[in-house]
């Protein structure tokens, strides 16, 4: 089935975010004088698709919740003066884009990452042109994040209101994208290429699976 509307998440899917994120993690231990977090800690975090703040406290020290607010500031001061930087697209993102853009598609980035971030990084990577929505994490959310409906019910849904369920894609690399899909009553694909783990992902019955972002072609 072609689908009109395409939902993207950022992380894992459009851009190889895995040494940005490692980076900044180890630079907020380092400069909060704690040891240097395990890298396979650091692996299963970015791999379960966690939140930040279920992040940071996922390799904190034990013992210590609530998660202290400056853990959250460093990172993401940390990620937006050195790690954004180290972020790359996968391979077909702008190949993909570019042609859903010419049939008439329409493409949105649906991310848990800070909005300011995902505009400065896509932007960058030359990327921001293809999206006629952007939608992520941002001072003052009302809205809960993925893979919570709400972003698409009330704001994606009344941008597109004529843009059906069946007609619209979720594509994305973790757990929470495909139980977000799945909370939204539409189509999922899962990025195999990204962060997620087929034992996490698989269950949860993806109406596609694609090991690159190419392979999306025949559905636009």
């Amino acid at each position: 089935m072609p689908y009109s509307l395409l939902l993207f998440d950022y992380d894992g899917t459009l851009c190889d975010s895995r040494q940005a994120i490692k980076h900044a993690m180890r630079r907020t231990f380092e400069i909060l004088e704690y040891p240097a977090p395990d890298e396979s800690l650091m692996e299963e975090a970015v791999g379960r698709g966690l939140l930040l703040t279920e992040m940071l406290l996922w390799l904190h020290p034990p013992g210590t919740p609530p998660l202290p607010a400056i853990w959250v500031d460093t990172y993401r001061a940390i990620y937006n003066s050195e790690s954004e930087a180290l972020v790359n697209v996968f391979p077909g993102a702008e190949q993909v884009l570019t042609t859903a853009a010419a049939s008439g598609k329409e493409s949105i980035v649906i991310s848990n990452k800070g909005l300011p971030l995902l505009e400065t990084s896509l932007s960058r990577l030359g990327l921001r042109q293809y999206f006629s929505l952007i939608l992520g994490d941002a001072p003052g959310r009302v809205l809960p994040l993925k893979p919570d409906p709400a972003m698409f019910t009330q704001v994606i849904q009344p941008r597109f209101p004529n843009v059906s369920l069946a007609h619209t894609l979720m594509i994305g690399d973790t757990a929470p994208d495909l139980r977000f899909a799945r909370n939204c009553g539409i189509a999922s694909c899962w990025a195999s290429y990204g962060f997620g783990q087929e034992a996490d992902n698989l269950p949860l019955g993806p109406t596609y699976r694609i090991s690159a972002l190419p392979e999306l072609l025949p559905l636009l």
